[in-house]
């Protein structure tokens, strides 16, 4: 059963809930307000604003991550999300975020290999908001995503806070440029992503992650939230895939296969 598999992987990260697990479950709740509004409101603005705020978590956990391998589940959620877009008249690219997570960990494995991440970091933080404007496009979150990928791994690697601190700055700002572009928010929409993501991002360069619950599977509520914080990714997948196939027949899209590259 689905549900227990998730609940022995939250077994095995231990029997305290963290700060760290919080944030990942804010993550997911603000996530899934999002893609309501993506998938089936997409006139409510406020839902989109809503999840903006934690993009830079799922990017962050990559490089925070402690392995290098990439997983087949990974690749085969993945896949199975570009398959799914022709069958409900979605385009294309860019690729889903899944995708970039896959080119992320790549991309950090390759830099950490050649050394760049302590010797070149100011080139390889400029070179990946340049290259934004061509892999935006490409990929969900382009390679800005990237530059929140090397703060989780910096982080991890209890690196000199400045570093941190420019590249944590470099990567809100490429970020909240860039949401400029794509999104027309009113004032106070505005307010709340650029407060509520600098708040975010903040909060992961420091990444205090001290013990909120000594014992978390004492109660129905609490092992709910732990087991779901400590399943990012399959639910990320499970919960796309019925949003996005139920939000095509709520928004009157065609089935059937038809092929769209891009949403221009």
């Amino acid at each position: 059963m689905l549900w227990q598999r998730w609940y022995q992987k939250a077994q095995k990260q231990g029997e305290s809930f963290t700060a760290l697990d919080a944030m990942k479950f804010f993550a997911i709740f603000n996530m899934t307000i999002d893609h309501l509004g993506a998938y089936f409101f997409p006139e409510i603005e406020w839902l989109r604003a809503i999840g903006r705020i934690t993009f830079p978590v799922w990017f962050f956990l990559v490089g925070y991550s402690r392995g290098r391998d990439i997983g087949r589940e990974l690749w085969v959620y993945a896949l199975l999300i570009v398959v799914l877009h022709p069958f409900i008249a979605t385009p294309f690219l860019a690729m889903n975020a899944l995708v970039t997570v896959i080119l992320c960990r790549l991309a950090i494995n390759w830099c950490e290999d050649k050394g760049w991440l302590s010797k070149r970091l100011p080139e390889v933080v400029v070179s990946s908001l340049m290259i934004s404007l061509i892999t935006m496009p490409i990929f969900e979150y382009g390679s800005i995503a990237f530059l929140f990928a090397i703060l989780g791994r910096l982080v991890r690697n209890n690196e000199s806070r400045h570093r941190r601190i420019m590249l944590a700055v470099s990567a809100y700002l490429g970020f909240i440029g860039w949401q400029f572009l794509q999104f027309d928010f009113d004032a106070i929409q505005w307010l709340y992503v650029v407060v509520g993501t600098a708040w975010v991002v903040s909060w992961l360069e420091r990444c205090p992650n001290r013990v909120i619950w000594q014992i978390w599977d004492t109660s129905r509520s609490k092992r709910i939230v732990t087991v779901l914080s400590r399943n990012t990714l399959p639910y990320y997948f499970y919960h796309r895939v019925v949003f996005q196939i139920a939000g095509a027949w709520w928004l009157g899209k065609s089935f059937g296969f038809n092929f769209v590259l891009f949403n221009w």
